[in-house]
């Protein structure tokens, strides 16, 4: 089978090449794998030098339809359905932090596409307790996307306090930004989206989705435009999901006091904290990793009750064979989506419609 691999740990170093099959193993739910959405890992992985063992097939947000199963799994999940995946290959199970459903923070946890063969490749064997199904209406292009709507539901719902009736900003317009203001929004905060001009085309698809205010920081006074919506206070929470060290300066002067910078971005760039006003007003830094099962149970309960949009986060879907282009788009801010399917001579027109669940 085909599978996009990191052959060796420099930068590059990534081919589209033939692999064995993966072997059905007690416990596991084996896929055939539809479509994996790219992320920042994934492109660090491609174009700089790599942190983790290889060769590895790269890809963690993955959907599919089930291909097999253990005879020894009991499931409700059937040979055909459409279906996400957490991005666990292992996890203890014994730790503290597993014993409390914290998987995320385990530290035996094994991830795919990172310490593990991920998912961009034809099939995938999982843990059983990893595989969900989709709502039967959500495309399996928009159900690659489940593992970073997750991410949004830990650093929002899990990692804050109840944010209804309060006013919040996002800050970074990419992916996980765009989630994390749909899952505030859903859980009755008014959001602010913050990106910058150049990030134009996403800030009008925040619109469409129906962000309550949506603006360009190098256009906009955002402090400013953050005191009017609240009376002078200041937002409740900043969700930093740029990764920008920069923006994560300036998101402080958007809070109130006592108000919460939650971390969800990861920094190139090592970013200055101002202690003294962190202290002085009492801020809350937290920072919020990955996600947990419970996350991806959330996420799926917004799918399926339509108050996420994920289709409109997709900038792009194209064939697997065309992941160089990928990382082009990728470069500008767009998400990315690769199929897996049967021939890359297709159109990415019907790519797309071949996936659909």
């Amino acid at each position: 089978m085909r599978a996009l691999r990191k052959t060796a740990p420099g930068p590059g170093n990534v081919e589209l090449v033939e692999v064995d099959r993966p072997v059905l193993k007690s416990g596991q739910i084996l896929l055939d794998v539809a479509a994996v959405a790219l992320c920042g890992t994934d492109r660090s992985a491609i174009t700089r030098s790599s942190t983790y063992p290889v060769p590895r097939t790269l890809g963690h947000e993955v959907a599919g339809r089930v291909a097999a199963i253990a005879p020894d799994v009991q499931t409700d999940l059937k040979v055909g359905d459409p279906v996400t995946v957490e991005t666990d290959a292992y996890r203890c199970g014994k730790c503290a932090y597993c014993l409390v459903g914290q998987v995320n923070r385990c530290p035996h946890r094994k991830g795919i596409g990172t310490t593990v063969d991920g998912g961009l490749a034809e099939q995938l064997a999982m843990p059983a307790e990893t595989v969900h199904r989709l709502p039967d209406d959500v495309p399996l292009t928009a159900g690659a996307l489940t593992e970073p709507l997750a991410i949004a539901v830990h650093a929002v719902i899990e990692r804050s306090p109840s944010l209804a009736g309060e006013v919040v900003v996002v800050v970074g317009p990419g992916a996980v930004g765009m989630l994390c203001a749909q899952v505030a929004r859903a859980v009755g905060a008014t959001v602010l989206l913050v990106g910058r001009s150049r990030h134009e085309a996403r800030l009008n698809r925040a619109r469409e989705m129906g962000i309550d205010h949506v603006v360009a920081s190098d256009q906009v006074d955002v402090a400013a435009y953050v005191a009017d919506l609240t009376d002078g206070y200041g937002a409740h929470s900043v969700f930093e999901c740029s990764g920008a060290a920069s923006a994560l300066e300036d998101s402080a002067d958007y809070l109130r006091k006592g108000g919460r910078l939650v971390l969800v971005a990861f920094y190139h760039d090592r970013p200055a904290i101002d202690v003294t006003q962190l202290i002085e007003r009492e801020y809350e830094l937290v920072g919020s990793r990955g996600k947990a099962p419970s996350s991806f149970r959330i996420a799926l309960r917004l799918m399926a009750s339509g108050q996420v949009d994920l289709e409109r986060v997709i900038g792009e879907v194209l064939p697997v064979a065309e992941w160089e282009h990928a990382l082009e788009l990728m470069a500008d801010g767009v998400k990315v989506v690769l199929t897996m399917a049967p021939s890359d001579a297709q159109s990415v027109r019907g790519l797309a419609a071949a996936v659909a669940g």
